[in-house]
This record gives C-alpha cells, structure tokens and sequence, in this order.
C-alpha cells in the first residue's frame, strides 16, 4: 500500500474533525437561515445569490444589479465568485440565501484547518503534529472576530498556494496549482489575495538567498500567470480601488497578539478594550507555547526560515502605521514604508494580515508536539476549551414581501425611497438587496465600503422627490419603478401596508 493510500484514513478522519470544530466555534450558523448581522452578511448573502443567479440565467456575474446608472458603479466589493461555485448545488435545491451563506462559511472555516494541517505536513510534521496544527487554526479567534467576512474565511486557498509553492521549489511539481491557486484566493477574497502575493514575494527572496535556484523560474511564472488570470477580473476594481491616506489606516494595538476574542467564556476578561474590535491576534496558550519550544529545541529545515520571516513580517504588517500599545500612541511603525507598495494604501485594516503570521505559528507547534502525541491531543482540547463561547448571536431578517410584486412584474430599473448614502446605517440598503434575490431587478440603490463618485449628490436629489430636479433626474438613471417605503405620496398607490409601514409604488414612463 502506497504511503498516500496509508495517509487516506487519517486525512478523512482529520476532515471530519476540523468539520466538527468549524460547526463548534460557529454555532448556529450551520444550521439557521438567520443572519449574524444586517450589513456584511446580508451584502455577502446576496452577492452569493446573485453570482448564481447569473451564472444559471446566462449573465454576466461581474455586472452587478446595483448602483444602475452609475458608470464607476461595479468593482467595489470582493467578487466571492469560488464561494458561489460552491453555492450552485444548494441554490438550486431551493436553499435559503443566508443559509448557504452561513454553510458556506463553515465549510470555508474546517478547509482552512485541512489546508494549514497540509502544510504542516509539507514542511515535516507527522499526523499527531498536523492534526493539531490543523485543530488550532480552525479554532484561531481570527476567524471568530470575523464571522460577518465570509472572505476573510477562504484563507485555505492561500495556505495551499504557499504549499504548492513549497513543492514547486522543492522539485516536486511543476507548479501550475500554484497559478490555479493565486487564481482562486482572488476569486475570494481580495485583502487574502493581496497578502498572498506578500507571501510568495517573501518566500521566492528567501529561496534565492538559501540557493534554492533551480525552481525559482517555474514557481515565478506559474505565480505570475496566476495574477494574470486575476487582473483579468480586477480591472473595475483597479479604476474603483480606494487609496487611503496612511493616517486614516487603522492601527493595532500590539495587545491584539495576547487578546482572545471577547466572546470566549474562560479568556474573554483579557481583551483589552484598546484593542480594535475585528483584531484578534491571540493564537493560544498551546500554540504559543509549542512555536516557542520548537524555535528553542525543535529540529528545523532550511524552509523554516521563510516561515519566520511570515511570522515576524505580517505580525509588523498588521500593526498598521502607528506602534500602538495599551490605547497609546507610542511611534510611528514600518508599516509606513510598506504602504509604498503597489496597492498597500487600499488596506484599510492591516490587522486583517495576521492570519499569515498566525498559522506558521501553529506549523511550529504542531511539529513540536507531535513528539508528545498526548500533550498535542492535550493542547486541542485546551485551546477548544478557551475558546468556548456562547452561541453566535443571529438576528430575525424581516420580510419584504412586496419583492414578490416587483418579481412579476417586467421593470427596467427601480429606485427604492429614502435612498441612503451614509455608511453609518448601511443595513437600510443590504435589507432592501436580501429582500431582492427573488428578482435581481436592477437598482439605483446599492452598497458597498466605498460609493460612486455622485452617488451621495444624487441621494440628495431623489429624496426630494416629487420634485422637477428629481423627475429629470430620474428621467436620466431610466427609472421606471419607484418604491417608497414609509410614507405615501399623493402620486403613489399603497402596494403593502402591515400597520406599521407604507410600502408604495409610483410606476413611471420613459420616453
């Protein structure tokens, strides 16, 4: 029997586990159609229903039914297009969107933890030392003080690029997963996607200098062909990027690398309240403890020293522009240097990085504990116990039941009144998209992190409406379907009123 078939059992079983955890730390999400938020997860929900909405009616997923009439209006948000690959079965077994959402996400979670057990095993770990590297990553607070960023979940792309680009240096491939890959976190998540070419950056500079030349050609080219692929998708995104001065970059408090999330019910009481509210750098006592034996008595491999180099570069990477600690500012930080590079600005939460210095961290453990098999089924069951927490909040997503009345009908494009334009209440716009799957009518209305260039001067304007300035205007975006929600113009005709809210309807004429 070969030695993968003899790895089979164990790489099932381990699968099985990280399922398990992932369902655990993310409890009820794998079971409720019920939405952790009104903004992100609704936003992501929907972009994940209207990809295969798209893709099953022979459209173009890339444009989107929202913000119509703007020309800058597509490219501001990530594309979660592998996210919506995987939703295409569930989708059309009638699934629920959050609820495919709320799954995928889960499932994104137990894959990262194979991914990271995969490395673990790339770089010499023994199934003791990759089960736990694989436990504890799923189990990072990382993931939990991002659980309305399903993107930020996808990072097992990211992990096996790195291992594919191992191999592909090591002689073991020829590297085309790694291209297939880089492609992939792309299609994910942008922020992952950005680290991710840091990384392999990091790692061809660290096989130059150890001398490990003669793969350094094909792994280059199958890491550029993989960009290649990605800006094929990312040329709205390139015209729409968002540059942020450095001093409006959020900076962490260097607190977050020994804050647990809040929510853990043993460990909760250390966070500190300087620390920003989606950093969560804590790895564990376990992993903490084990990378800091192995980096003393463990036996190394040249490729350790590019996993350092992670560890010590997205660890400064995510500290952001200024040197933080305890809530004071103490010095400006090297981030301010890193900024310069290409696309750096468009980062507005450094701390986001940390997953690549977090999980060679967990490398390091595993493979200094699997020398002690029992201490590393020890150390999962001591960082599963300090993450224990409370269910996961979720929130009761209200109906829209005049969605359906819009469904039936043929309009080109519909506006939907009061427009909001502040990002301080975004959730007005994410409930009316959740309330739009059923239809995907193109919308003047929309969100994202960022807006169109007039988007705010043209809210304005509508919200005046019945106005001739409004009228012209909507004469202009081609609006021939206005949904005013909360009062009840002489114009309009009440479509829904459930004693709490008017929903109206004035049907326009274009010429």
């Amino acid at each position: 029997m070969s030695e993968k078939r003899k790895l089979l059992p164990a790489a099932t079983a381990a699968g099985g586990l990280f399922l398990l955890l992932a369902v655990m730390v993310t409890w009820p999400l794998a079971v409720t159609g019920s939405p952790h938020d009104h903004v992100d997860t609704l936003f992501n929900s929907w972009l994940i229903s209207w990809n295969t909405h798209a893709v099953l009616s022979g459209e173009n997923p890339l444009n989107l039914p929202i913000f119509a009439g703007f020309p800058d209006g597509n490219g501001r948000n990530d594309l979660l297009l592998v996210q919506s690959a995987a939703a295409l079965p569930m989708q059309t077994a009638g699934m629920d969107p959050v609820h495919i959402h709320n799954l995928l996400l889960v499932l994104s979670l137990a894959f990262a933890g194979f991914a990271a057990a995969v490395l673990a095993a790339e770089t010499g770990a023994s199934p003791p030392g990759w089960l736990f590297t694989g436990s504890v990553v799923v189990l990072l607070p990382y993931f939990q003080s991002h659980v309305w960023h399903i993107q930020l979940f996808s990072a097992g792309f990211s992990i096996l690029a790195i291992v594919y680009a191992l191999r592909t240096l090591k002689g073991k491939t020829t590297g085309w997963q790694l291209g297939v890959l880089v492609l992939l976190q792309c299609l994910s998540s942008l922020y992952l996607w950005y680290f991710l070419n840091l990384a392999i950056l990091l790692l061809l500079v660290t096989a130059f200098f150890l001398k490990q030349r003669k793969k350094l050609l094909p792994a280059g080219i199958w890491w550029t062909a993989g960009n290649l692929a990605s800006l094929l998708f990312l040329i709205p995104h390139i015209k729409n990027a968002q540059a942020w001065p450095t001093d409006t970059i959020a900076s962490t408090d260097v607190l977050a690398f020994l804050a647990p999330w809040g929510n853990s019910t043993v460990l909760g009481w250390m966070r500190a309240g300087s620390v920003h509210p989606e950093a969560a750098l804590w790895p564990g006592l376990a992993v903490i403890a084990g990378s800091i034996w192995f980096l003393l008595r463990g036996k190394k491999n040249r490729w350790d020293i590019f996993l350092l180099a992670c560890v010590v570069f997205f660890s400064v990477f995510s500290l952001g522009p200024v040197l933080v600690a305890g809530g004071k500012a103490l010095a400006p930080a090297p981030f301010r240097i890193l900024a310069l590079l290409p696309g750096c600005s468009s980062i507005r939460l450094p701390a986001r990085a940390g997953i690549f210095a977090l999980v060679p961290l967990a490398v390091f453990a595993g493979r200094k504990l699997q020398e002690k098999p029992g201490l590393a089924v020890l150390g999962i069951l001591f960082t599963a116990a300090a993450v224990w927490h409370p269910p996961i909040e979720t929130i009761p997503l209200g109906s829209q039941p005049w969605q359906q009345w819009i469904a039936h009908r043929n309009f080109q494009r519909i506006l939907y009144l009061p427009v909001s334009s502040d990002l301080d209440r975004p959730e007005i716009e994410t409930e009316r998209l959740a309330g739009s799957t059923c239809c995907f009518t193109p919308s003047v209305n929309g969100y994202s992190t960022t807006l169109p260039a007039e988007y705010d001067e043209y809210a304005q304007v509508l919200n005046q409406w019945p106005s001739e300035e409004a009228d012209s205007l909507l004469r202009e975006l081609r609006v021939d379907c206005i949904i005013i929600e909360g009062r009840q113009p002489p114009q309009a005709d009440t479509v829904f009123f459930d004693g709490r809210i008017h929903v109206s309807v004035v049907v326009t004429h274009i010429n």
